[in-house]
């Protein structure tokens, strides 16, 4: 299997609901994606085969509908997860006590921002605020770019 990198959040988000078993289990981390922030807590829809809809308003809207199913309102940001907006893709994992009776989206932990990135490990890539570069770009693109205007300022100042 080779990496899969998705056009989109919400495109990996599907991937994850029809094709990765997302089951909260054992404490295990399942791909969620982030509805709303406030401080250090969100929600996040959780990744599964029964509903694959992100559901979309204000917090507010959101707390009032009475159909959403996988959502956690009450999700806390572990200490290494950056800042969030809507739309981010991140880990998601119940909190071992309430997943013990069934209650995943009761409260749970954001572990990690992920990229819309599934890869070969058969896990998801760590979000990084600069995109990796390629190795075409490492050699034509910006880098190569920076090294040639380095080198025109020297040539200029002998």
């Amino acid at each position: 299997m080779t990496d899969r990198t998705f056009a989109s959040n919400e495109e990996a988000f599907e991937f994850a609901c029809e094709h990765l078993d997302c089951s909260l289990e054992d404490g295990r981390p399942v791909l969620a994606i982030v509805l709303a922030v406030q401080g250090r807590m969100c929600s996040v829809k959780i990744a599964n085969r029964e509903d694959k809809r992100i559901p979309t308003g204000t917090i507010t809207e959101l707390l009032a509908r009475a159909d959403l199913k996988h959502v956690c309102f009450s999700a806390m940001l572990d200490n290494k997860v950056p800042a969030l907006k809507p739309g981010d893709l991140v880990l998601y994992t119940a909190l071992p006590e309430l997943a013990a009776e069934g209650k995943f989206t009761v409260a749970g932990t954001v572990v990690a921002k992920v990229a819309p990135c599934y890869t070969s490990k058969g896990t998801w890539q760590p979000w990084s605020p600069e995109p990796a570069l390629k190795p075409a770009e490492v050699t034509d693109g910006p880098v190569r770019a920076a090294s040639e205007h380095a080198a025109e300022a020297a040539d200029s100042t002998q």
